[in-house]
């Protein structure tokens, strides 16, 4: 039996944490239900993420509007390489997961315009009324990671 003095700190119970790699296709399906992610890209002044709202349409494509002369409009005339993320934690930490995606940002060709016709619910501007732009992000790679915790600390 051990021993506790009175000056030992308390004792925590163990935490069983279970880390996991998520398929790629469960991670569209989080994608799906998720609304707001991060742009991530590589400027001037230094790495550089911007919040997004965004919407998950067919071919796996990921549409946003943004305001027409800013950071993320300049970046999809350019078809640049980003990366986008996206995460969740219940408020009690015991689940949680994480999306990571390198991808494409490219304004709309006829495909996009086509999927972006078929979402249910289009995307709403992250700033408000002037992000009237409409772009989109196509993945290259997926990864995601999952945490489940039995007790809370």
């Amino acid at each position: 039996m051990q021993r506790i003095r009175m000056t030992d700190p308390p004792q925590k119970p163990p935490t069983d944490s279970y880390l996991r790699t998520l398929p790629e296709a469960e991670c569209f399906e989080l994608l799906a239900v998720g609304t707001v992610g991060r742009i991530g890209f590589v400027a001037p002044a230094g790495l550089q993420i911007i919040p997004v709202n965004y919407r998950l349409g067919a071919g796996h494509r990921l549409f946003f509007k943004t305001v027409p002369r800013g950071a993320l409009a300049q970046l999809a005339e350019m078809d640049a390489q980003v990366a986008f993320e996206v995460d969740y934690h219940a408020a009690d930490f015991q689940i949680a997961w994480s999306v990571l995606m390198n991808g494409t940002i490219s304004r709309l060709d006829a495909a996009a315009t086509a999927a972006y016709a078929d979402l249910r619910l289009p995307p709403v501007p992250w700033p408000g009324p002037a992000s009237s732009l409409l772009v989109y992000f196509v993945p290259r790679t997926v990864s995601g990671r999952s945490l489940f915790r039995t007790s809370p600390n």
